[in-house]
């Protein structure tokens, strides 16, 4: 009910719309023993009043100060904390050393380099992502590349934060404890699907039926599945994005697009393909030893270097270029 949800506390003033009727029907009916009913009368408005002076949610002015219980921060620091954090020992509120600006939070990809194939092969997709859907309108408004290289640089640090994120991340665990479960829990779906329907085509409708309430949005239809990336996007910006770079709805809105519908969602299709998932599977049961190299290894380069190298030749003094 939105009634109940405006109101912060809808047990409480439920209960105490109880107690008022009881009194006043009371009241009305044993008019012989008000002097008696008053005891509970005066009670009642002390019970009101203490609770409207220390409640800090009530629409009365409170007259004592507020006592608001402030959640314990937690002791895991992120990788790129907001604000300014100590050089030394790398916590946010150090009261031993003089706070400084860690060059991370701005420039994730310091000390960050990778096979110069793997950047190379990062640096394509990206290019492509702006060929495809960047460029094509851009160029139509102007030539200047002030934008697109904000653009590049927004795209280098998104990169370097998952890149460093996914360093972090325990693979094993996570295909022992969350994947195999879901894949287990998908095998018995199809085979209960499967008992209900005989011809194959009905397969993927009577799986999803089954799923009943448990059915993720996303798989709801097309239209579903974009939003809950784009929601997705959303709520991944204040820890992919530089430092108050939400700030500015247009470069959001528009990096929300490209993620989600052309970073993302391809994705998500090549993942989902039976025969790619299939090829995954062969590629980690396999025993084989892997051929050998017949290529020299390649050489560690800086992370999206040469990607996020400025374009623009006449660059002018309003073009907002950070991080270089």
């Amino acid at each position: 009910d939105p009634r109940l949800q405006s109101c912060p506390r809808p047990g409480r003033c439920g209960c105490l719309c109880f107690i008022l009727i009881v009194l006043s029907l009371s009241t009305i009916l044993l008019l012989r023993y008000l002097h008696i009913l008053m005891i509970f009368w005066s009670f009642l408005a002390g019970v009101v009043t203490l609770y409207c002076t220390l409640e800090p949610e009530s629409l009365l002015p409170n007259i004592l100060f507020n006592i608001k219980h402030r959640p314990k921060q937690s002791e895991v620091q992120e990788l790129f904390p907001q604000g300014h954090s100590c050089a030394v020992c790398g916590k946010v509120k150090c009261k031993r050393h003089r706070p400084t600006l860690q060059l991370e939070n701005y420039q994730p990809w310091l000390d960050l380099k990778v096979p110069s194939k793997v950047d190379a092969s990062f640096s394509e997709v990206f290019e492509l992502v702006l060929e495809n859907f960047v460029y094509p309108w851009y160029r139509d408004i102007t030539e200047d590349e002030s934008s697109v290289d904000e653009l590049r640089l927004t795209l280098r640090f998104f990169a370097s934060v998952l890149v460093r994120r996914i360093q972090k991340v325990d693979i094993p665990s996570i295909i022992t404890r969350k994947l195999l479960k879901a894949a287990m829990k998908h095998i018995e779906i199809i085979s209960k699907a499967r008992q209900k329907v005989k011809n194959s085509e009905y397969l993927q409708q009577a799986a999803l039926e089954e799923y009943g309430p448990d059915l993720h949005v996303a798989l709801r239809s097309r239209r579903d599945e974009l939003c809950y990336l784009r929601k997705l996007t959303e709520l991944l910006f204040p820890f992919i994005l530089p430092p108050k770079a939400t700030d500015s709805r247009p470069l959001t809105l528009l990096l929300r697009e490209i993620l989600s519908g052309s970073v993302l969602l391809p994705s998500m299709d090549f993942l989902a393909d039976p025969d790619n998932v299939n090829r995954l599977l062969l590629i980690f049961i396999d025993n084989s030893p892997p051929e050998e190299a017949t290529e020299p290894t390649s050489t560690l380069v800086p992370f999206l270097q040469k990607f996020a190298e400025p374009r623009n030749k006449n660059p002018s003094v309003l073009a907002i270029l950070k991080m270089t």
